[in-house]
Order: structure tokens, then sequence, then C-alpha cells
């Protein structure tokens, strides 16, 4: 398996959106393909935040508030959204993404890819986002 910096500075190299990038992408066995849906679609979707059921949500909110400080995304994440919770995630994506990807006639189905966002762009913020949980 290829890390996803290296299929990732490959990707670079090509036109985007051209015969040769899909054909890259393509090209790769399943595992590394997984790879990179998980990476794009972290970094196009975010993170899922469901800690607003959490029972400590609205105090902290209110806390930080009455103390004169604005409570920020940020400070919520730092706050509710653990390493193990976006591993989680990474974990779950790519599970998916390696069961639900088939190739076929020799292409897979980029789903991941069917919403109108930039390649590189999603992927280099998805690979931001992995550095805080590696």
């Amino acid at each position: 398996m290829k890390s996803i910096t290296t299929i990732f500075n490959h990707i670079q190299t090509l036109k985007v959106s051209s015969a040769e990038m899909k054909n890259y992408i393509n090209s790769l066995d399943k595992e590394d393909y997984a790879s990179l849906a998980t990476v794009y679609i972290i970094g196009r979707d975010g993170w899922e935040r469901n800690y607003e059921d959490n029972k400590e949500y609205y105090p902290f909110i209110e806390e930080n508030e009455a103390q004169g400080i604005k409570v920020t995304q940020t400070m919520l994440d730092n706050k509710f959204l653990t390493k193990e919770m976006k591993q989680q995630q990474v974990a779950i994506t790519y599970n998916y993404e390696l069961t639900q990807s088939p190739k076929v006639d020799g292409v897979y189905n980029h789903n991941w890819l069917g919403m109108k966002s930039n390649l590189i762009t999603a992927v280099t913020e998805g690979l931001n986002m992995m550095q805080d949980i590696n």
C-alpha cells in the first residue's frame, strides 16, 4: 500500500479532472483508493460534530460567555471532539469506502467525487485535519 502523501504528490502533478488523473485514481488498489477517498471526504465535509447532545455542551458555552469569552468552533472541538472520535470517523469512512467501492469495468465508482469540490483542495484540507490525530 502506498502512503496517502505519495498518492497525493503524484495527483498534484496531473491536470485537474483530466483523463490522466482519472486513470491514475482508477489504477489504485482498493486500499489506496479507500485511503484517498477517506482523506478527500474528511477534507471536504469536515469532522462530524455530534457533541451538542453532551450534557456539558451548553454549560460550557454559558460559563465562557458569562466570563466574556466568545466560544469558537475550535474551542468546542478542543473540548468535545476527542482524538479518538476523529480516529473513529476516519476508520468508519475508510471501511465504508473499502467495502463500497467496487470496480466496474476497471473503473471505481467515484461517488465521493460527485460533489463539485476541488480534489486538491479537499485532500489538502483532509491531510491537515489528519495531522491532528496521527
